[in-house]
């Protein structure tokens, strides 16, 4: 996707500034297309015009879904939070940094949930394709993995000894597959029955 403003000032550079700010960039960083040189009046009193300058960027699904994310914590409150951007394939992930950023984990992780989905939502409509976003806090992803891992091989275990069925919390359906694929494993190798497992509602 690509960004572009068009800017006049009396001179180059400021126009240049200008066009940068409006699409959220610095001068360094923005590509610019001169349309019109600034020209002085004639004895001070005739003609004369601006600079007018065409400031632009080729936007990637990962640096808008960043950029969004960002204007989203600053909402939240977040203070001073850093996104490391890693793409990955036709997916990134990004990684928030900073003081007492905690709280935007959420009871078992439903506000970064929230979050990855909306900011996913964005980083799709860049080029109207599907792109994964994943966001992290502190290796919370992982750590959230071992522990559902955890979980499923002790219920998987007291499925198979009892016959029951077992209740777990709800879960969205990313967890509920680290779930299944573990209880699974365990089923094919005869220690437990997936159907005995079912999930409670909010």
């Amino acid at each position: 996707m690509r960004k572009e403003a068009i800017k006049e000032a009396a001179t180059l550079e400021e126009a240049k500034e200008a066009a940068a700010r409006e699409i959220g960039l610095d001068v360094q960083t923005a590509q610019f297309e001169i349309l019109q040189m600034p020209q002085k009046k004639t004895l001070g009193l005739f003609g004369g015009c601006p600079a007018r300058v065409k400031a632009f960027a080729e936007v990637s699904p990962a640096d808008k879904a960043a950029e969004y994310l960002r204007g989203v914590l600053r909402q939240m409150g977040a203070g001073e939070v850093s996104i490391d951007v890693k793409v990955q394939g036709e997916g990134c992930v990004l990684t928030l940094n900073g003081d007492d950023v905690g709280f935007i984990i959420g009871r078992r992780g439903e506000t970064l949930d929230a979050l990855q989905y909306l900011t996913g939502l964005v980083a799709n409509r860049v080029d109207n394709a599907y792109y994964r976003v994943t966001i992290d806090i502190g290796n919370y992803r992982e750590k959230r993995e071992q522990a559902l891992i955890g979980l499923a091989k002790k219920v998987a275990g007291q499925a198979a000894r009892t016959g029951r069925r077992t209740s777990l919390e709800p879960m969205n359906p990313y967890e509920r597959r680290i779930i299944h694929a573990t209880v699974s494993k365990r089923a094919r190798q005869g220690k437990a029955r997936e159907k005995n497992l079912f999930y409670r509602k909010e």
